[in-house]
């Protein structure tokens, strides 16, 4: 791997820290292992062979395997223990986040965890090209491609409004109730999972709601606080108290889900203590 990405032996060996007669030594060796020749010698300038392309091209995939396999094994008996990147829907900030990060404190304190927040669908292209490691997505598409999702929660919606709205002082709303309101929906396409999500819910009762694409990336929180519209949004990402909004449960209710999301393939034993811990949180949420 080293020798095709500098194209030199010398600066390949130096990279390697390991003396460059070594290093020739064991690219032959590996060469008469496989029957093949990968490097093509011209004097000092090197070709790569096609059967070298394909060992590079696959060369990554098999040292992470390789640096999997060894995790797991040296951590057989005990947590996971490393580094993980965590990618976080906003909608989870108040809630499932902070639930999932200090159970994994609790269970799995030789993980060390680093988040950092982005849309469902960025979230979903980071773990499939493996930015991240993992990823709680709202209202996750079922169908992402390189991914593999697990349902970690599902909590009934509530309607957002200002205080002062003629339905915040109903104990609970029915969508056909919003019929004439306006609902805000997400005003990205890497949110478009929740915007199917709440028209869905309408399609099926035969409503075609007025919508407006909210333009704030705010949660819908300032939007309807100018009055643009409602949003059909889960209670727990917003703060417990929230001066001049009111939140309405929905009856029937609507459920909302959260999703732990990984990368197709073999995991480290950190990624699987996560998944374990994340496991714990799968309760349903009641309003």
């Amino acid at each position: 791997m080293a020798v095709a990405q500098e194209g030199n032996v010398t600066r390949a060996a130096e990279r390697l820290h390991i003396a460059q007669p070594s290093l020739s030594a064991a690219i032959k060796q590996l060469e008469q292992q496989l029957g093949v020749e990968l490097l093509a010698r011209n004097g000092r300038q090197i070709t790569i062979t096609p059967a070298g392309e394909l060992l590079r091209d696959r060369g990554r995939e098999l040292l992470e395997f390789a640096e999997i396999v060894v995790d797991a094994v040296t951590a057989r008996d005990r947590a996971g223990a490393g580094q993980l990147r965590l990618g976080l829907s906003p909608t989870a900030r108040y809630g499932i986040a902070p639930q999932l990060l200090a159970a994994c404190t609790a269970s799995a304190p030789a993980v060390m965890i680093y988040t950092t927040e982005d849309a469902t669908g960025a979230l979903l292209r980071d773990v499939a090209r493996g930015q991240l490691d993992m990823a709680i997505t709202f209202c996750a598409p079922p169908t992402a491609a390189g991914v593999e999702q697990m349902l970690v929660r599902e909590e009934p919606a509530v309607v957002h409004l200002p205080a002062g709205h003629p339905l915040a002082s109903r104990p609970q709303l029915m969508l056909p109730e919003l019929a004439e309101e306006t609902i805000l929906v997400a005003g990205s396409r890497d949110s478009v999972g929740f915007t199917d999500r709440i028209l869905s819910a309408f399609t099926e009762l035969g409503i075609a709601p007025r919508t407006r694409a909210d333009p704030y990336p705010d949660l819908g929180l300032q939007a309807v606080r100018e009055g643009l519209g409602l949003v059909i949004y889960a209670r727990s990402a917003f703060p417990e108290r929230l001066a001049g909004s009111t939140f309405v449960r929905l009856d029937p209710p609507l459920s909302l889900p959260f999703q732990l999301v990984v990368r197709e393939g073999p995991k480290s034993a950190a990624v699987e203590a996560v998944v374990s811990i994340a496991r714990g949180l799968g309760e349903t949420v009641s309003t």
